[in-house]
C-alpha cells in the first residue's frame, strides 16, 4: 500500500510537467519510474486490456491465458475428494469439513487441511506447469474460509488462510505464470448448487440474492475484494480478479441486481487498485451476460464456462457453439476466457481448447488434479485414493446408509490421503497435460 501511494504521488508529480508516466510496482513493492515526453498516458505494468479486445501484459505484448484450476487445493468439493455418487456433488465443502471435524475433533481437523494445504500445491508444481507450456492458474477460493471478522465493513484476512494465496501469487511471479484469483464461493452463496457455491445442502438457497441476509452478503462481497485487492495492489504475478464464480440469480430476482454488485465490487476495487484485470462471469452459471454488457471500467474480461454434460449444444464443440459468445466480445470489444471445461474424454477436451485457440480465447482446464471417478474422462493429474480414505469417504459427504468412521480410522484414513494428494505421488497424463496447454 505504500509502493501504491507512492506511486500516485509520483504520478501526480510527473503529470504535472505534462509528460507522460510510467510506473511499475513489483511484487517487492519497488517502483522504477520511466518517464517520456509524449502525452499524460500511464501505462499498466499488469496484464490487461488494450487495444480493445487484447489481453496484453506489462511490455505490450499479446497474451492467450492457457491456465488450469487449482480445486480441490482450498476448496474441498466433495466430488473431487470423496467417491460417493450423488452424495458427492450435493454435499457441500463446508458440511465435508464439519462431518471430519465431528469424528476427529477441531483441532486435528484444522491441522489436517493445513496439511492437506500445504501438500496438494508446492511451487514446483508451479514451474512444472510453466515447463509445459501453461501461463496461469486459476485459483477458487472460499469467502468464509479466508475471513477471520467482517465489521461494518472492515474485512479481516485470516492469516494462515491467505498465505497460501500469497504463495500462489508469488510462485507464479517466480515462475512466469499469473493466478486468477476467482471468489468461488460468496458470502451467502451466489447460486444454490452446495458443491459450487457452498450453500447448504438441506436448503439449497443462494443468499447472496435472496433472504434478509442478503444486502448484507452484498456488502460483505464488496468489502472481501477491497481487502483483497489492498493486499495484491502491484502483485505482478496476481493476473486478475473473478468477482464471482457461475452467479445464478433466482427466478423472480431482477438480473440488474448482478450488474449492480459487479459495479460496487468494481468501484471498491479501483479504490485501492487501478491496474488489475477484473473478470466478469455471466448469470445462468457463466453464460447469461445480457445484464452486464456495459461495465464501467475498461480493463475488464468475460468470462464462461461451458461443460458437454451440461449444455448439449457443447457435447460437439464447434463454432456454432461458440458463436453466442463472439458475438458478445464484437459487441462490447472485451476479451473473451472460458474459465472452466473439462471432465469428458480427452478427444473432446483437445477439440475445446483447438476452438478456443482458433478463435483467440484463452481457457482453463477444470480440474488440474483430483481423484479417479472412474469414469474414463482423464485429467492431468490422479489422485490413487487410499483404501482407508475410500472407506471414509461416503460419510464425509453425507451418502445414504455410510457409516461413521471411528476416530483411528479416520486419522489413519487423513495420513496416508495426505501421502496421496502430493504430485509426486499421482498419476500424470503427460499427453493431455501437453494438448491442454495448447502450446505453441
Amino acid at each position: 500500500m505504500i509502493a501504491y501511494e507512492v506511486m500516485k504521488l509520483l504520478n501526480r508529480f510527473i503529470g504535472s510537467f505534462g509528460c507522460r508516466r510510467v510506473v511499475h510496482v513489483s511484487a517487492l513493492g519497488l517502483l522504477a519510474v520511466v518517464v517520456s515526453v509524449r502525452g499524460a498516458e500511464l501505462v499498466n505494468p499488469m496484464l490487461h486490456v488494450a487495444n480493445g479486445a487484447a489481453l496484453v501484459d506489462g511490455q505490450g505484448r499479446q497474451v492467450l491465458l492457457r491456465c488450469v484450476n487449482l480445486s480441490p487445493w482450498l476448496i474441498p468439493e466433495g466430488y473431487l475428494v470423496g467417491q460417493a455418487g450423488l452424495a458427492a456433488l450435493t454435499t457441500s465443502p463446508s458440511e465435508l469439513k464439519q462431518r471430519l471435524e465431528e469424528v476427529v475433533g477441531p483441532d486435528e481437523a484444522r491441522v489436517f487441511w493445513q496439511d492437506w494445504t500445504n501438500n496438494f500445491v508446492v511451487e514446483s508444481d508451479f514451474q512444472h506447469l510453466q515447463s509445459h507450456g501453461f501461463n496461469c492458474v486459476r485459483l477458487p477460493v472460499n469467502y468464509r474460509y479466508l475471513v477471520s471478522s467482517d465489521t461494518q465493513g472492515v474485512i479481516v484476512l485470516q492469516p494462515e488462510r491467505i498465505t497460501p494465496v500469497d504463495h500462489a501469487v508469488a510462485w507464479a511471479s517466480a515462475h512466469g505464470l499469473y493466478v486468477i484469483l476467482d471468489l468461488h464461493d460468496a458470502p451467502g452463496g451466489q447460486n444454490a448448487l452446495p458443491s459450487v457455491a457452498d450453500v447448504s445442502s438441506r436448503d439449497k438457497v443462494a443468499r447472496l440474492w435472496r433472504g434478509p441476509t442478503a444486502a448484507a452478503n452484498q456488502a460483505r462481497t464488496i468489502a472481501f475484494w477491497r481487502a483483497i485487492a489492498a493486499r495484491f495492489s502491484g502483485a505482478v504475478g496476481l493476473g486478475g480478479y473473478d468477482l464471482l464464480n457461475e452467479p445464478a440469480l433466482p427466478s423472480g430476482i431482477d438480473k440488474e441486481l448482478l450488474a449492480k454488485l459487479y459495479a460496487n465490487v468494481v468501484d471498491a476495487i479501483r479504490q485501492v487498485d487501478r491496474e488489475h484485470l477484473i473478470v466478469l462471469e455471466g448469470d445462468s452459471y457463466a453464460r447469461d451476460f445480457s445484464a452486464i454488457r456495459s461495465p464501467a471500467d475498461e480493463n475488464v474480461m468475460y468470462e464462461f464456462h461451458e461443460y458437454g454434460f451440461f449444455n448439449s449444444r457443447w457435447r460437439t464443440p464447434t463454432r456454432q457453439s461458440l458463436e453466442p459468445f463472439l458475438a458478445l466480445r464484437s459487441a462490447t470489444n472485451r476479451p473473451l476466457w472460458l474459465g472452466e471445461f473439462g471432465e469428458n474424454s480427452l478427444e473432446w477436451q483437445v477439440r475445446m481448447v483447438q476452438l478456443m485457440k482458433a478463435n483467440g480465447i484463452g481457457w482453463s482446464v477444470w480440474p488440474w488434479k483430483r481423484i479417479d471417478l472412474m469414469n474414463g474422462d482423464p485429467v492431468i493429474e490422479t489422485i490413487h485414493v487410499p483404501a482407508s480414505w475410500k472407506a471414509i469417504a461416503p460419510y464425509l459427504v453425507g451418502a445414504w446408509f455410510s457409516r461413521r468412521p471411528a476416530r483411528p480410522e479416520a486419522e489413519l484414513a487423513m495420513r496416508e490421503m495426505l501421502q496421496a494428494i502430493r504430485s509426486n505421488n499421482c498419476s500424470e497424463d503427460l499427453m493431455l497435460e501437453d494438448a491442454l496447454s495448447g502450446y505453441p
